[in-house]
C-alpha cells in the first residue's frame, strides 16, 4: 500500500493497492480464492464508524462458501486502515464502470475471475518477496503459525478455517503439533544430556 501511495494517481498504483487490500483481507480470514474474488461492497462488507475511523467486518453466508459454513470477521484497526484506503482512494482507478465488486475487473465493474485474481496475487507476491504463494495457502499458513503458537488447539484452527469436522482439521495438521511436542521434549528433557564427557 505504502508503494501505491508513493504514485497514486497511477493505475498500476491502483493494482497495487488492490493487491494489498486482497491480501490484507488473507491474512485476516483466510477464504477460498473464489469467495475472495466475489466480495461484494453491499454484500459482504460492513462499515462502522469510531471516531474517525472506519472499521470493517466481512459476512459471507454460508450458502456462499464451498463447505457451506459461514463466514464472518471484523477487522482490527490495521487491516480496516488499508481496506478502507483501497476502497475511497485506489478502487475507482481499478474500475470507472458502475458495479458493487470490491475487486472489479476493469472492463465492465464485475468481479474478477477467481483463476486470474490468484494468478495475479501469486505474481505479485513473488515480485515482492521471491516466495511462491497462492492464495489457499494462506489457509496453511495461518493453521501452521497459529499451531506454532497453540500447540494441540485444532478447534479454533478448525473455527478459523471453516472445517465442518475438528477430525478434518486434525488430520491435516496433527503432524504440526506433533513435531512441537518431539522439539519441546528436546529442548526440556533431551538437552540435559548434551555436553556431558559420555557423549
Amino acid at each position: 500500500m505504502a508503494r501505491a501511495e508513493d504514485r497514486a494517481t497511477r493505475r498500476d498504483s491502483a493494482l497495487a493497492a488492490m493487491h494489498a487490500a486482497a491480501l490484507t483481507i488473507l491474512l485476516s480470514c483466510p477464504m477460498r480464492v473464489k469467495n475472495l474474488a466475489n466480495l461484494d461492497l453491499d454484500k459482504h462488507l460492513i462499515p462502522a464508524r469510531s471516531g474517525t475511523h472506519t472499521y470493517y467486518s466481512i459476512r459471507i453466508e454460508g450458502i456462499e462458501v464451498k463447505n457451506g459454513e459461514p463466514i464472518e470477521v471484523k477487522l482490527n484497526a490495521r487491516s480496516s486502515k488499508i481496506l478502507h484506503r483501497y476502497i475511497m482512494q485506489f478502487r475507482p482507478q481499478v474500475s470507472q464502470v458502475g458495479g458493487r465488486a470490491l475487486f472489479p475487473r476493469s472492463s465492465d465493474g464485475k468481479p474478477r475471475s477467481p483463476a486470474n485474481f490468484g494468478g495475479d496475487l501469486t505474481r505479485r507476491i513473488f515480485r515482492e518477496t521471491g516466495l511462491k504463494v497462492h492464495p489457499h495457502l494462506f489457509r496453511h499458513i495461518a493453521a501452521k503459525l497459529y499451531l506454532e503458537e497453540r500447540p494441540g488447539d485444532f478447534e479454533t484452527v478448525r473455527r478459523l478455517l471453516k472445517h465442518n469436522r475438528l477430525q478434518t482439521t486434525m488430520d491435516f495438521y496433527a503432524s504440526l503439533s506433533n513435531q512441537w511436542a518431539h522439539d519441546h521434549y528436546d529442548e526440556v528433557v533431551l538437552s540435559k544430556f548434551r555436553g556431558t564427557s559420555n557423549d
